[in-house]
C-alpha cells in the first residue's frame, strides 16, 4: 500500500455532518494526521471566507480550494490561484435569478451575496457573507468568482436556458445530493476541484499517488479519480460511489475519521 501524505476533503456531506459541524472524532483524527506530518487540504464549493472558518477550527495552514476550484488561498489570505467567472455570463444569469426569485449565492471579490431570509441578522453572517436585494447590482465591484443556484426548478432552468448558451465559456457543475436540494455551481471553464488539487499538490510537493481525496457529490468525481485513493461517502449518490475505490461511512458516522485511521495513521 502506498504511503499517503495528503488528504483532500470536501466539506458539505463529507467532513461536515448533517448539523454542519466537524465531529469530535473527525477533528481528533485530523489532528493526529497533521501531527504525523500528513497534510490536510479542504476542497469545497463554499467561498473562501466560509471555508476558512473550518480551516481555522482545525488549525490548518495548507491552501484552501474553494468555490469549486475557482480559487485557492492560504488561510491568511495569500492567493494560490484565481479563475474569474465570465462577467457577461454572470450578469445575465444572476440578473435573471434576481428577477425570478432564485435562491443564489454570488461571490465577487471577498464578498458573497445571498438572498434576504426572515430572521437573518446581517451583522452576524459569517465569512464575508452579505445580504443583497439584487445580487446583480454588485457584479461591478470586482471580478466575479462563482455563482451557486439552488433548488430543482431553478437548476433545471439553468440547464435549459444558460448551459447551451455559455457551455464553452462557463463550467456548470450540476449536483443532486441525497436528502438535500439540487444545486449548480457556475464558474470559470477551467475551474474544477481536481485541477485545483493538482495545482496545490504541486506547490506542496506531493504527487497524485500519495493523495487521498474524499467527497460525496458530482463536483467531487474528477478529484476522486485524480487522487491515488478516491473515497466516496456512503451518503453519496450512486454515480459517485461507483467511481470511488473505497466507500467510507457516512458524514454522520465519522467517515473522515474512519479513512484517516485506516489509511493515514
Amino acid at each position: 500500500m502506498p504511503k499517503y501524505r495528503l488528504i483532500a476533503l470536501d466539506l458539505d456531506g463529507t467532513l461536515l455532518n448533517s448539523g454542519m459541524k466537524v465531529s469530535e472524532a473527525n477533528q481528533e483524527a485530523l489532528r493526529q494526521a497533521v501531527e504525523t506530518g500528513a497534510k490536510v487540504v479542504l476542497a469545497t464549493s463554499r467561498w473562501f471566507g466560509l471555508a476558512k472558518r473550518t480551516a481555522d477550527r482545525l488549525n490548518l495552514a495548507t491552501p484552501i480550494i474553494c468555490s469549486n476550484g475557482a480559487e485557492a488561498r492560504y488561510p491568511d489570505g495569500r492567493e494560490v490561484f484565481h479563475l474569474p467567472l465570465d462577467a457577461e455570463a454572470a450578469r445575465e444569469i444572476v440578473t435573471w435569478g434576481d428577477d425570478h426569485g432564485w435562491e443564489m449565492f454570488t461571490t465577487v471579490g471577498t464578498s458573497t451575496y445571498m438572498n434576504h431570509r426572515p430572521g437573518i441578522i446581517p451583522e452576524k453572517l459569517p465569512g464575508g457573507l452579505k445580504v443583497a436585494d439584487r445580487q446583480s447590482d454588485h457584479l461591478g465591484d470586482a471580478d466575479p468568482t462563482c455563482v451557486q443556484i439552488w433548488h430543482e426548478a431553478s437548476v433545471r432552468e439553468v440547464a435549459e436556458r444558460f448551459a447551451p448558451k455559455y457551455g464553452g465559456r462557463v463550467r456548470f457543475s450540476f449536483n443532486e445530493p441525497i436528502g438535500q436540494p439540487h444545486y449548480v455551481v457556475i464558474t470559470h471553464p477551467d475551474s474544477e476541484k481536481a485541477k485545483g488539487l493538482a495545482t496545490v499538490c504541486e506547490a506542496l510537493g506531493v504527487p497524485a499517488e500519495e493523495v487521498i481525496a474524499m467527497g460525496d457529490s458530482e463536483s467531487d468525481l474528477a478529484m476522486l479519480r485524480w487522487a491515488g485513493l478516491g473515497i466516496a461517502m456512503r451518503n453519496s449518490p450512486d454515480i459517485v460511489r461507483k467511481e470511488a475505490l473505497t466507500i467510507a461511512p457516512s458524514n454522520d458516522e465519522d467517515g473522515v475519521a474512519w479513512a484517516v485511521e485506516r489509511f493515514l495513521l
